[in-house]
């Protein structure tokens, strides 16, 4: 729906400019016309913005080292021995 908003405001400019509305009508629909356009430019521009900064904490995410595996691996869990039992390394 978002798409074809600018669209139709830019046909109402021209429909006013060649068949002129009487009035303040057609002050009112130039100036709603104009509304929607500068309107839908200020949210392209910010699903723009907002898109760039998920992009750049997603690279900086992967930037992050993780910890290691190895170094996951050495340190065992360690588990308790119940009575007369040996402990698990």
């Amino acid at each position: 729906m978002a798409k074809w908003i600018p669209g139709a405001a830019v046909f109402g400019l021209l429909c006013l400019m060649i068949i002129p509305a009487p009035g303040i009508w057609g002050v009112l629909i130039g100036a709603a016309c104009v509304l929607a356009i500068v309107g839908s430019l200020c949210m392209l521009a910010l699903d723009r913005v907002a898109s760039a900064i998920l992009v750049w904490r997603a690279r900086m995410r992967a930037r992050r080292p993780s910890p290691s595996p190895s170094r996951s691996r050495s340190r065992s869990r360690v588990v308790h021995a119940g009575a007369r039992m040996t402990r698990k390394v």
